[in-house]
């Protein structure tokens, strides 16, 4: 009976070899620019440890409430940003026309938008708007009011600034 031996050069070729495989693998792991999902944190959703922000709305067009707002920029795109939002129970006059497209999910509370014709619409929890570039009217939360905004990043630095200094 004759017994195949493949000794020490073949056994040597084949760790090369399977040693050449991994590297490979791990140089194309190193190489991609995968484009992955972004989930939403939960806890911020919920509003969970959301960091105080700096008021916007200034002393004049708060008509009733308070305004303390809190919130967390969750993911900051190269075309969009998205934002989760709360704020006490208020009513704020927004005279100048907003400078951006704002799509809005109401996470917790009520909305009660009134443009400058005065007609009103109301949003609760799990609805979802836009509120276009221009409106006027007034901007009225009730009770715990969160929500998850998305805007353009273009207009959003144009209103705010980059947030570098």
């Amino acid at each position: 009976m004759k017994h195949r031996t493949h000794g020490i050069f073949g056994i040597s070729v084949g760790v090369a070899l399977c040693a050449m495989l991994l590297l490979s693998v791990a140089v194309m792991a190193e190489e991609t620019d995968a484009v992955r999902a972004v989930k939403m944190d939960p806890d911020k959703l919920a509003g969970i440890n959301l960091p105080a922000g700096e008021p916007f709305i200034g002393p004049e067009d708060v008509l009733q409430g308070n305004h303390r707002p809190r919130g967390e920029i969750l993911h900051y795109g190269e075309q969009l940003i998205t934002e989760v939002y709360e704020d006490d129970p208020a009513t704020f006059n927004i005279g100048e026309p907003t400078a951006y497209d704002e799509f809005v999910l109401v996470l917790s509370g009520k909305l009660v938008l009134t443009d400058a014709d005065g007609m009103s619409q109301e949003y609760v929890a799990g609805d979802s708007l836009v509120v276009p570039k221009g409106f006027t009217g007034t901007w009225k939360m009730l009770g715990n009011f969160r929500e998850l905004i998305v805007i353009e990043r273009e207009a959003y630095e144009q209103a705010y600034g980059t947030g570098e200094d």
